[in-house]
């Protein structure tokens, strides 16, 4: 009783001081939650332990998260028969060759506003809305019963598409910039774009399958769900803090952006060499021609799933190469073996000329490219002038996979091959520039 009627005496007496403990505790809340969405600096010394809420939580938040995202965005189990099921929606293969063509348009239209849009809204919000466009590009495909349906939907891919390019890249390294670690950027983009692969490889082997024991439309309807999960993970993005004053308006942005690409001469050779780069890539809707002369038609499948492979592989490895020897030097080395292994593939067609077409060399020169690129940027144009370099490489993507058609109908599609990769080449002297350069700049060798 005696200890009861303490406890009861010292209750009372420290009301006073219970009410004034919980004042200051209210009070330290209301300090973190108005300095919060200030981004207001902790006073602590620089020794102390980062916050539970740190930018390098943020950091692996946003790899892991834009790691899945990039898988469930390319698991399309349609991709291998798309075009046939867009001909038997529309009974036309020509209808369905161009729809892929306004997709292609659509993508390269929208390069450019959207790209502004990221660098002025954010980075996390262009990525929900493109996720969300995506969703409704697939309801449309899976729902589609005539030509009108398909196009508003590879319209609205095209418009998804653009939303991602240039920005996703740029959250990346900004996630990166914001804790001090943009050193590290090849190595969390390579594993990033690894899942691109990973993902094309088991979609494609599923979506055979599937097509195989019901039809295209189940697999079509099927793959509405990556794309929701796409929205899912979207909406768990960190938002890295944005960087440098923006421009008064959309005009006055853009023009700084392409006055800065134009007075960097590493950014407007390394702007030329990714558009080079992704022309060159129009190899790759002809190249299936050039394999089912030399294997089965059957083993195209296996070709394809094999290459995924060895894309991966390049992609995952690209972080601990571009480490130990550079961007810049990964970026010519890697472009100056793949023109090799090509050009002894397509000069002297062999049973084994397929493989040399697969290279890990790929992975490794798109990080490569990526890394000096996001270097030379500014931060606060980031997706904009990656945006721009997109549109560029869009544009010379049509005008060199037009002229590959033309070479193709007159000389055959050896000579087709030959020439894409004759433009390609082009790029090998820029890149060389851009390794001189690093050679010669202690900053940029030290990159």
């Amino acid at each position: 009783m005696a200890l009861f009627g303490v406890s009861v005496r010292l209750s009372g007496s420290s009301a006073v001081s219970a009410r004034h403990s919980s004042l200051l505790r209210a009070r330290v809340l209301v300090e973190r939650l108005i300095a919060a969405p200030f981004g207001r600096k902790s006073q602590r010394p620089r020794s102390a332990p980062p916050a539970p809420d740190s930018a390098d939580q943020t950091v692996n938040r946003n790899v892991r998260l834009l790691s899945w995202f990039n898988f469930f965005g390319d698991f399309r189990m349609y991709g291998p028969i798309m075009v046939i099921y867009f001909a038997q929606v529309t009974g036309s293969y020509t209808a369905a060759a161009s729809l892929l063509a306004v997709k292609m348009l659509s993508s390269a239209a929208f390069e450019v506003p959207t790209g502004v849009l990221s660098d002025r809204l954010g980075r996390r919000g262009t990525m929900i809305a493109g996720a969300v466009v995506m969703v409704a590009a697939h309801l449309g495909y899976a729902g589609a019963w005539g030509y009108g349906l398909l196009l508003a939907a590879v319209v609205l891919e095209g418009l998804a598409t653009s939303l991602w390019s240039g920005n996703n890249e740029s959250l990346l390294y900004d996630t990166l910039l914001e804790a001090g670690r943009e050193e590290e950027f090849p190595r969390h983009s390579g594993r990033v774009n690894s899942m691109f692969q990973i993902a094309l490889a088991l979609a494609a082997a599923i979506g055979g399958v599937v097509a195989g024991a019901w039809s295209p439309r189940v697999v079509v309807v099927l793959s509405v769900v990556p794309q929701v999960l796409c929205v899912l993970v979207a909406l768990r993005v960190r938002e890295p803090r944005a960087r440098g004053p923006l421009e008064s308006n959309v005009l006055v942005h853009l023009g700084s952006a392409l006055r800065g690409i134009r007075r960097n001469p590493v950014l407007r050779r390394m702007t030329l060499v990714s558009a080079l780069r992704y022309s060159g890539e129009s190899a790759a809707q002809l190249s299936p021609v050039f394999v089912a002369g030399l294997w089965p038609l059957w083993a195209l499948g296996l070709w394809r799933t094999f290459g995924h492979g060895v894309a991966f592989v390049g992609f995952r490895v690209s972080g601990w190469t571009i480490g130990r020897v550079g961007a810049a030097r990964t970026l010519l080395f890697g472009e100056l073996f793949d023109n090799m292994a090509n050009f002894v593939a397509l000069l002297k067609p062999t049973v084994f000329s397929p493989v040399l077409l697969g290279s890990p060399a790929y992975g490794m020169s798109t990080i490569a490219q990526q890394t000096l690129l996001q270097r030379e940027f500014t931060d606060r144009e980031r997706a904009t002038m990656g945006s721009l370099a997109s549109l560029f490489g869009s544009v010379l993507y049509a005008l060199v996979a037009l002229g590959a058609g033309l070479v193709a109908d007159r000389w055959g599609i050896v000579a087709a091959l030959l020439a894409i990769q004759a433009v390609a080449l082009i790029a090998l002297p820029l890149a060389w520039w851009v390794h001189a350069h690093a050679l010669r700049s202690p900053r940029a060798l030290g990159r």
